[in-house]
């Protein structure tokens, strides 16, 4: 399972490396957005030496036809590197521009993004996405079982021999984690706010404080 962190902030990404078992970061111009006018490049590159060769990066386009996205990704992988992992949104334009970047260099790396439907994900599977990004809060809104589409993905892609991931993205609570994984996803993408929730689950606390107190009162000290 790659867990990875929706988030453009820098410390918080150094933060949880040290914390959970992160395997990626991915972003959005919703997402930059948060951290102000940054300079955009530069910015993305110290998180790519924040996270190492060992990591993915995912990086949003943000052209709506099919030439602008292509340029946007090819700009990315010129400046930032071509490890990194272009998104690429499951539109018409944006189908059109996986296939033929796809065709020009069957090794660039594309993550498609904004998928909804279980069609959605298997075309863009079909045409060589590295990951399959199932946008899973923004489904539950519109009445559309993101699970259901995850689970269906995830055998489409055993069924026919393909390589691509199932990523559960715009993830808003941890039951959305938990459920991701179940129905088959590869890769759950969440912002740093969500593990602070679980790190702050108040029965665990609770445990833990009785635990050292057992123990101070036996032997008055806090550690063994």
């Amino acid at each position: 399972m790659e867990y990875m962190l929706d988030t453009g902030c820098l410390e918080s990404i150094e933060k949880y490396l040290d914390i959970v078992p992160i395997k990626g970061v991915t972003s959005t111009p919703s997402i930059i957005k948060r951290e102000g006018k940054i300079d955009f490049f530069s910015h993305m590159k110290r998180t790519l030496d924040v996270i190492g060769d060992d990591r993915t990066l995912h990086m949003q386009v943000v052209a709506k036809d099919t030439v602008g996205m292509m340029a946007d990704a090819k700009k990315i992988w010129r400046i930032i590197g071509e490890d990194a992992f272009v998104k690429i949104p499951a539109s018409k334009a944006g189908l059109s521009a996986l296939t033929r970047l796809k065709k020009d260099n069957a090794e660039c790396r594309i993550t498609t993004s904004a998928v909804y439907t279980k069609l959605h994900a298997f075309m863009a599977l079909e045409a060589g996405a590295d990951y399959v990004a199932i946008y899973t809060n923004r489904s539950e809104v519109l009445g559309i079982d993101p699970f259901e589409t995850i689970h269906s993905a995830k055998r489409y892609a055993t069924s026919q021999s393909l390589q691509g991931k199932i990523m559960a993205s715009s993830i808003k609570s941890t039951t959305q984690i938990t459920d991701a994984i179940e129905a088959g996803a590869d890769a759950v993408t969440f912002s740093p706010t969500i593990l602070e929730e679980i790190f702050h689950f108040a029965a665990t606390k609770k445990a833990i404080d009785d635990f050292t107190d057992d123990w101070i009162s036996l032997y008055q000290t806090k550690t063994i």
